[in-house]
């Protein structure tokens, strides 16, 4: 069986958000798993451990969230897709396309 996990990378629960002009400030902040992304992982690596197969773990984003995928590798994924495409920042219709136009070449 192979499982394929969508993973966003946030802010860490114990940031404080500072808004400056209207948008989230972003220096200095800690950036974290998606707490339920991160239990998506985790119940998709007992699956794979019981029945065989694969976990992909799949995230659209900027650079930093390569080491939120470098943290699902550690905890047991067998792969790691970073979809880094600054045009589908902001666009939830583009990223939702892209990432599904993905899975569809997925076995």
């Amino acid at each position: 069986m192979n499982i394929l996990v969508l993973m966003k990378q946030t802010f860490d629960t114990e940031e404080k958000i500072v808004l400056d002009g209207g948008k989230v400030k972003e220096d200095g902040v800690q950036f974290i798993i998606n707490p339920y992304d991160e239990y998506a992982i985790e119940e998709a690596i007992v699956l794979r451990d019981k029945f065989g197969g694969e976990v992909t773990v799949i995230t659209l984003g900027p650079a930093r969230a390569e080491e939120a995928l470098r943290k699902a590798l550690a905890m047991g994924a067998d792969h790691g897709v970073h979809i880094n495409d600054e045009s589908l920042f902001g666009d939830e219709y583009k990223a939702a396309k892209v990432l599904a136009d993905y899975i569809k070449t997925q076995p």
